[in-house]
């Protein structure tokens, strides 16, 4: 099982209720912009996330992670595999993958 997938295939399973984690800096996001609907963690903090809310570790819900790159989100992927959360993919792309035509919607800044 490969825990990388491509941007259309992270918005088929965002779409289908993933959980959408996004890692990226706070100086990533306010050059970029926020997804909307996705979860702001730092990196070192999704696995405990994970395991604090309402058994998400446990849970069979698909988990999509992104970052700028897969620079950023790969680790959390390898540490998230290591601790046993295998359903958690990152996108190929990252950030730029979701949010291209067609792609998520950015959330409206204040």
């Amino acid at each position: 099982m490969t825990n990388r997938i491509s941007g259309t295939e992270a918005l088929k399973r965002v779409a289908d209720g993933a959980i959408l984690i996004d890692v990226r800096s706070a100086k990533g996001r306010a050059a970029n912009g926020e997804v909307r609907d996705a979860v702001i963690i730092g990196k070192a903090a999704v696995l405990t996330f994970l395991r604090d809310r309402s058994g998400l570790s446990e849970s069979d819900q698909p988990i999509v992670i992104f970052c700028g790159s897969v620079a950023g989100s790969g680790p959390v992927i390898e540490q998230l595999v290591a601790a046993g959360i295998t359903r958690a993919v990152d996108v190929d792309g990252g950030f730029a993958a979701l949010t291209g035509p067609g792609g998520l919607a950015l959330a409206e800044q204040p």
